[in-house]
């Protein structure tokens, strides 16, 4: 099932694999290093995840050996901007010293023998503003006899704690930078530990192998996801910029927002946020820029941080079921079913300027009605029955993915400066538009993704006898 990679946006480090740095406002094809332009490498079953910062973008791919095509393995692609390390040593070097272009995907090659992680496959990418995230399983991970814990790596900036390691410190209301003598020696690869993460007195590392079953990064804070392998036990734990509260310790009242009084500016090495209740388990986290939400198995929604912009004003959500969370830098979106249908509800709440709550209007234009602040999008009666495959959230804007009786659709709406949405143009769209990039006419979209002022669809080129 050959696949295409498409992308539309902001593209002034060439972060969209368009082989130019030139923003579009339509989804073109991404080119791949030594790859016929607008195919994936050969092999790719999957894009397994897609993560973009702010000027550099991520792709996992899924690929089999044509000697083996029973066996898969993953590969960790990137293009934009590599200045500060984000994307390796070696993608850094390329570009800056060969004259490498930034604009197209490049493999990563990343010097995992030297940490000993040979044979580990990455299962996770996530990204922060300028610094990647990358989750690595290990190829005996299902041996019952040992419990083989995940590595979870950062590599780039570290202005605000961000690639867990410590080597940040603030006094007296004051950031500034450890001396040089406090400082840990970043290396291209750091491994985040999770050995000083205290839960009722013991170490998380006593707790044996711990699996990162999700990661979440916004601009400058971290939320992971861990379960130990040998209890089912479960704990989300966070770092980098915590001034909003928004990576502090959930209080028994979980559901509040109420900032710490001594909410740690920066936190550069994980901490606890919560453990989990085991008869009712995390099932996602979502971030935004200053703040946090969390999903539980029951539909319950725990929040954290900022709520300057309405971001955490979900109160009317309070015994719903609701089905999947997502966070722009200033927003908050949630899914409920309809009851009696197959079909879905949206929730919006926070920051309205560029119509990002899908409410038909912008913040500054008043409507009889209708709250800045809160808003259930609009869809048409033809998605009434349709399946909500996904929706993602980008620093302003969101997508989503549809399956109804005919082929999928992807409808947008918010913030278009970029031409993120696709539409070929660069107005904001207040209310969900149909996107129908010409490129589509014959390709089925499988997946989405959205990123800081870029979205991402992944399409499936029909074979020819179908």
């Amino acid at each position: 099932m050959p696949l295409v990679l498409l992308s539309a946006g902001s593209n002034a480090h060439g972060q969209l694999g368009h082989s130019s740095n030139e923003d579009s406002s339509n989804f073109l094809a991404c080119t791949f290093d030594g790859v016929p332009n607008g195919s994936l490498p050969i092999g790719t079953t999957r894009i397994l995840d897609l993560a973009t910062g702010a000027n550099h973008t991520l792709a996992l791919l899924e690929r089999v050996k044509e000697d083996q095509p029973e066996k898969t393995y993953t590969e960790i692609w990137g293009c934009g901007d590599g200045r500060a390390g984000q994307l390796g040593a070696r993608y850094k070097d390329a570009v800056s010293q060969l004259d490498a272009s930034s604009s197209i995907f490049r493999r990563l090659d990343l010097p995992l023998k030297e940490e000993g992680l040979e044979g580990h496959q990455c299962k996770m990418v996530a990204a922060g503003w300028e610094t990647t995230y990358l989750v690595y399983s290990s190829p005996h991970r299902d041996d019952a006899l040992q419990q083989h814990s995940d590595v979870l790596l950062s590599i780039g900036s570290n202005e605000w704690g961000d690639l867990g390691v410590g080597g940040v410190v603030s006094a007296k209301n004051h950031i500034k930078r450890s001396t040089v003598k406090a400082r840990p020696v970043f290396k291209e690869l750091n491994r985040v530990r999770f050995d000083a993460v205290l839960v009722d007195g013991t170490t998380l590392s006593s707790s044996g192998g711990l699996r990162v079953q999700s990661i979440a990064a916004s601009q400058h804070h971290v939320v992971a996801q861990l379960r130990s392998v040998t209890t089912g036990r479960g704990w989300l734990v966070g770092w980098g910029a915590g001034r909003h509260g928004q990576i502090s310790p959930l209080s028994s009242s979980a559901s509040t927002s109420d900032i710490p009084s001594r909410a740690a500016a920066i936190v550069d090495s994980p901490q606890l946020i919560a453990t989990e209740n085991v008869d009712d388990p995390y099932l996602s986290c979502s971030v935004g820029s200053q703040h946090s939400v969390f999903l539980r198995s029951s539909g319950m929604l725990d929040r954290l941080g900022s709520n300057r912009k309405g971001q955490l004003d979900l109160s009317s959500l309070d015994g719903q079921e609701v089905k999947a969370i997502g966070c722009t830098w200033n927003g908050t979106f949630t899914v409920t079913p309809v009851e009696g249908t197959a079909g879905v509800s949206f929730f919006a709440t926070g920051s309205n300027t560029h119509g990002q709550l899908g409410c038909g209007v912008a913040a500054d234009e008043p409507a009889p009605g209708v709250s800045p602040k809160r808003s259930r999008p609009s869809f048409p009666d033809s998605l009434k029955e349709a399946l909500l495959t996904k929706f993602a959230c980008g620093s302003e804007h969101v997508l989503t993915l549809w399956n109804g009786s005919s082929r999928p659709e992807v409808w947008a709406w918010g913030w278009n400066e970029h031409g993120n949405l696709g539409l070929g143009t660069t107005e904001d769209a207040h209310a969900p538009v149909k996107v129908l990039p010409s490129t589509l006419k014959d390709f089925p979209v499988i997946d989405i993704w959205a990123g800081s002022g870029t979205s991402w669809l992944c399409c499936r080129i029909p074979e020819e006898n179908e």
